[in-house]
């Protein structure tokens, strides 16, 4: 047998659907010697067996699945087709598989054809129209091990480019400075008359230096500027507490004169507290006399025994709120200052207590501690916040000013608020430790001014 013919068998037996071992054994060779003989005739006469009806074979993978298929008369099995398509079944299984046979026409031609010179020699046979039987074979495979598809995790890049914000605009905003309860007054030692104060001139100081940055539109004293321990008949008073209301009156003058010369233009309220309204209790109590008594020459100026008349506020320049528990003033239609009536012994309670039946936002004194709570109220309108809030106090919280226990739940503080004459506002409660104060990235640490206070009043023994 010529080589040439040896090629042809062996391209003819696979074509019958023989596989390559039986192909190998009908021509007693090699089986891969058998498949490249017919691999090599095949390439060399390409129209033999070209009819694409009787010859298709298409493989698809995709990540871990793969599908093979076969349209021919040759590929009759599974295995037929798996060999035909080289698929490593140490890599793939075989998930499902489906064979279907039909019959179809088709023109049987046998050519032995020799090129040479452009000229073709040789015979061409035909035997006419042959009803063939075709077989389809189609698998689908999945991977043994499947890999991953997507990496698990992977790293995010951003390509958005960086569109600078819109920056925020300053008209129609106004600030408020805002502490409370500074209880000015004393112990006097009765030995050495030296005035031991209720009110912490370093967390004062801090104050100053904090407005001194803020430049506040307005300034508010939300209640108990003095203590006034000495015209209480509420407990036992101590003969420390006497003869402590002239320096409490003129220190307490003295500060807030520091606040206006620092805010020449500010507006500056000061609100009636229950410390406060001891003076005129105790007039009214045991002097109903001498009250609301005025000076002939001052009729026009509050009452001669009253506080903003002996504290001078006229000539400072500052308003008095009295009418205390009802005292009140609004920075705006949503927001409610006063010194506060209500007290509650654990911390929070307060404000929670105020917030629950508020309509607008509280900001209030009165318990000395800095308290924040909040709720949402909803109407017809939408929803808004209302905040109970407590700055905290401007007095000393180591047990020194009387109250009903020597360790005290009271923490010294100031606030600065925000606001716009249509209703909105920010609150920033600022913390005061010890005289030292962060706000705004900068510190502000109170010094107790002792011999300033000495040197502007002179005759009295501050301590």
């Amino acid at each position: 047998m010529s080589e040439n013919i040896g090629r042809r068998a062996a391209h003819l037996h696979w074509h019958e659907g023989l596989s390559w071992n039986e192909v190998a054994r009908q021509l007693e060779t090699k089986r891969e010697r058998a498949r490249s003989a017919a691999r090599h005739y095949k390439k060399n006469h390409p129209d033999e067996f070209a009819d694409p009806d009787l010859e298709q074979i298409t493989q698809d993978q995709h990540h871990n699945t793969a599908t093979v298929e076969s349209k021919s008369a040759r590929i009759k099995t599974l295995d037929q087709l798996l060999e035909a398509c080289e698929v490593d079944l140490n890599i793939w299984r075989v998930d499902h598989y489906l064979i279907n046979k039909w019959e179809v026409g088709a023109k049987s031609e046998w050519k032995n054809l020799h090129y040479k010179d452009g000229k073709a020699t040789g015979d061409v046979r035909s035997e006419g129209l042959q009803v063939e039987p075709l077989f389809q074979v189609k698998a689908w495979l999945i991977r043994h091990k499947p890999e991953p598809i997507f990496p698990t995790i992977q790293p995010i890049e951003c390509v958005a480019e960086y569109t600078e914000p819109a920056r925020g605009r300053t008209d129609g905003i106004a600030r408020a400075l805002i502490w409370a309860d500074p209880h000015f007054g004393f112990t006097r030692n009765s030995r050495t008359a030296h005035l031991r104060p209720f009110h912490n001139r370093q967390v004062l100081d801090a104050i100053l230096q904090i407005a001194h940055e803020v430049q506040p539109d307005r300034v508010d004293i939300l209640g108990d500027l003095l203590d006034l321990a000495e015209w209480t008949d509420r407990f036992l008073r101590s003969p420390e507490f006497q003869e402590c209301t002239q320096p409490a009156l003129l220190e307490a003058h003295w500060w807030l004169a520091q606040m206006r010369a620092l805010l020449p233009d500010a507006q500056i309220v000061s609100y009636e507290g229950n410390h406060d309204r001891r003076m005129d209790d105790a007039i009214i109590t045991h002097l109903r006399a001498a009250y609301d008594l005025r000076a002939a020459d001052e009729m026009e100026l509050p009452p001669a025994l009253s506080m903003p008349k002996l504290l001078a506020l006229h000539k400072l320049g500052i308003e008095w709120v009295d009418n205390y528990p009802d005292g009140e003033a609004w920075l705006n239609d949503r927001i409610r200052l006063s010194h506060g009536d209500i007290a509650r012994g654990n911390p929070g309670d307060t404000a929670k207590a105020v917030v629950r039946d508020a309509d607008t936002t509280e900001i209030f004194g009165h318990v000395h501690r800095i308290e924040w709570v909040s709720r949402t109220k909803w109407d017809r309108g939408g929803n808004h916040p209302i905040i109970g809030f407590c700055p905290g106090c401007t007095c000393w919280v180591d047990g020194r000013v009387p109250g009903k226990t020597g360790r005290q739940q009271w923490q010294n503080g100031c606030a600065v608020v925000e606001y716009k004459a249509s209703g909105e506002y920010s609150i920033f409660p600022i913390r005061i430790d010890r005289g030292v104060a962060l706000w705004n990235g900068k510190q502000f640490v109170g010094q107790d001014r002792l011999e300033d206070l000495r040197k502007d009043l002179p005759g009295w023994r501050w301590q």
